[in-house]
């Protein structure tokens, strides 16, 4: 970790960074200067998506307070950033760094690509509401991965766990329909009784009176995944009309334009707005689908539904290796699938499913094994194709299961099913947010597992250098407004995703001509380049490409739904 600012507030020097950037401190400033800290010379990206302005950005209290001329004006600090775009700190819409924050420092992957707010609680999976029994499951989890505890059972007591911890970036949450369903129903593939029911609406709305933002689901995994259509709208009714439903679709292949469909009759009848996780038409079969996805989506936007989607710029996905199983399989829980993926009985059956998904996937090829903690050979297994794991006659339908059961039914892949030309298309959308779909790890330490999707470290500077400077796909300001204003106008934030004066100084500073993604999927665990600095509340968290040790975050609650 890098020394925190407060040991050198009396130290003059400079050091020129990538972009020729220099440090420039107040000594002998007024005991009372005009601002915090001021940065100046950037060219100024707003957010809107309009041109840059050349424009020093005044800071006080962790709000944006100047703007304009203000070379002149007094601070505690001032940051040359002539040469770099500025612009409001990167809001990932949609993060799996749920357990990460909990780890103070440590998880800088997303920080240090200007990421400034995690949104958790995505795929119909979050931290609250817990039952005593979900808690104990929660919290042996934790303690294996990290060594840290689980001791809530509701929002608020996560909030108040994040915040006693010291937070990296901001975050919010969704709450998640997977885990209501459970707390209601249980792990079963039932209908949900209307006393369930109830009970689901009652949890969600507790969790919007304690800061939830909306409603997530993730309807290729279980038990979410055993709701109808008619009971996820029940229970997004619950929002009265005031909050967001993002939603891991039922099917993002073969049967993806009906499963759209099926999210835009959920909006429609429960009056929320819709965003579309991880937008995509996996399989080359399926490729062809996405131009009728986005015109559907056009269609819908037209007569008054407010519909984003997002999406990350790589070819693969990352998922768990039991979603290769049918969801009958999956009935009833982690145990009740590793005991029948023992009984070699139903191994025709799930060979046969196994298979079908195998071949829409492009072979066993393109099935990468990314994450097996349990196994003792993991180190010559993570990273490598299940073709090549497989050579020599082994049967990968086989090999498959030996390895799920060694995780206890666990495990994680790496799926390389999508076309560049749909990824460009994507991210191209002008509806379409920029997000991650990852968790914030790091390059030492418990962090630093696996081979994971390199999404997690490279998924803002990737587009920033490859999409935009490279591919020339999209202007800078259109790019950056994907990743601020828009999903701020998504969640209906207030205060952040704009450079305006009030507004909370998540700022990041970049070098639009270097910046790029250094993180592959063979060596995933690096931070990218070209990203000096990124401010959190006013709070300078990444220096010279340095982490200061500042942990400025903090939850931000929903005080709308």
């Amino acid at each position: 970790m890098g020394n925190s600012i407060t040991r050198r507030t009396f130290i003059k020097h400079s050091i020129a960074g990538a972009s020729g950037a220099t440090f420039l401190w107040c000594l002998g400033c007024s005991s009372n200067p005009d601002f915090d800290l001021i940065l100046v010379g950037g060219l100024v990206y707003d957010g809107s998506g309009e041109q840059p302005s050349q424009l020093d950005i005044g800071i006080k209290d962790g709000r944006i307070s100047g703007l304009g001329t203000l070379r002149d004006k007094s601070a505690l600090r001032k940051i040359d950033v002539s040469g770099l775009a500025v612009a409001p700190g990167f809001i990932d819409f949609h993060s799996h760094s749920d357990d990460e924050l909990l780890l103070g420092g440590d998880p800088q992957s997303k920080i240090r690509q200007g990421v400034t707010t995690e949104v958790l609680g995505q795929d119909g999976d979050s931290m609250a509401p817990l039952t005593p029994e979900m808690l104990k499951k929660l919290d042996e989890g934790l303690q294996g991965r990290y060594g840290v505890s689980a001791d809530w059972l509701d929002f608020a007591g996560y909030f108040a766990r994040l915040e006693q911890s010291g937070m990296i970036s901001n975050a919010i949450s969704m709450v998640g329909q997977g885990t209501l369903r459970e707390y209601a129903v249980g792990p079963d593939d039932r209908p949900a009784t209307e006393a369930e029911v109830r009970k689901m609406i009652d949890l969600a709305q507790a969790a919007f009176a304690q800061g939830a933002y909306g409603i997530s689901s993730g309807l290729e995994y279980t038990p979410g995944s055993f709701a109808s259509t008619d009971e996820i709208a029940a229970v997004c009714a619950s929002m009265k009309g005031q909050g967001i439903y993002s939603t891991h679709m039922r099917n993002e292949d073969d049967t993806v334009v009906e499963a759209l469909e099926e999210a835009i009759k959920i909006a429609k009848w429960s009056k929320s707005r819709l965003n579309i996780s991880h937008m995509k038409a996996s399989g080359k079969r399926n490729w062809d689908k996405l131009y009728l996805i986005l015109e559907n989506m056009k269609t819908s936007r037209v007569k008054g539904l407010p519909i984003t989607s997002d999406r990350y710029p790589y070819v693969a996905y990352n998922t768990g290796l039991s979603s290769l199983f049918p969801l009958w399989s999956r009935d009833g829980g982690k145990d009740a699938f590793v005991e029948r993926l023992r009984d070699k009985s139903l191994h025709p059956r799930l060979r046969e499913t196994v298979l079908g998904k195998i071949e829409k996937i492009g072979g066993w090829e393109a099935v990468v094994v990314s994450s097996i903690p349990d196994n003792p050979d993991r180190a010559n297994l993570e990273g490598r194709n299940m073709a090549d794991l497989t050579a020599g006659g082994k049967d990968p339908f086989q090999y498959l299961v030996d390895l799920v059961l060694t995780e206890d039914g666990g495990g994680d892949m790496v799926g390389f099913a999508m076309s560049e030309d749909n990824t460009s298309r994507l991210l191209a959308n002008p509806y379409n947010m920029i997000a991650s779909d990852g968790s914030a790890l790091g390059t030492e330490g418990k962090l630093l597992r696996g081979v994971p999707h390199p999404r997690a470290f490279g998924t803002f500077p990737r587009v920033l250098g490859k999409y935009v400077r490279e591919d020339g796909i999209m202007s800078l300001q259109e790019a950056i407004r994907k990743m601020t204003s828009l999903p701020a106008l998504a969640l209906r934030l207030k205060d952040r995703g704009q450079i305006r004066e009030g507004f909370a100084a998540d700022l990041v500073a970049f070098d639009a001509a270097t910046v790029i993604d250094k993180a592959t999927f063979k060596n995933p665990h690096q931070y990218p380049a070209g990203i000096p600095y990124v401010l959190v509340n006013g709070k300078v968290v990444i220096d010279q490409e340095a982490y200061t040790g500042t942990l400025a975050g903090r939850v931000l609650r929903n005080p709308v739904v």
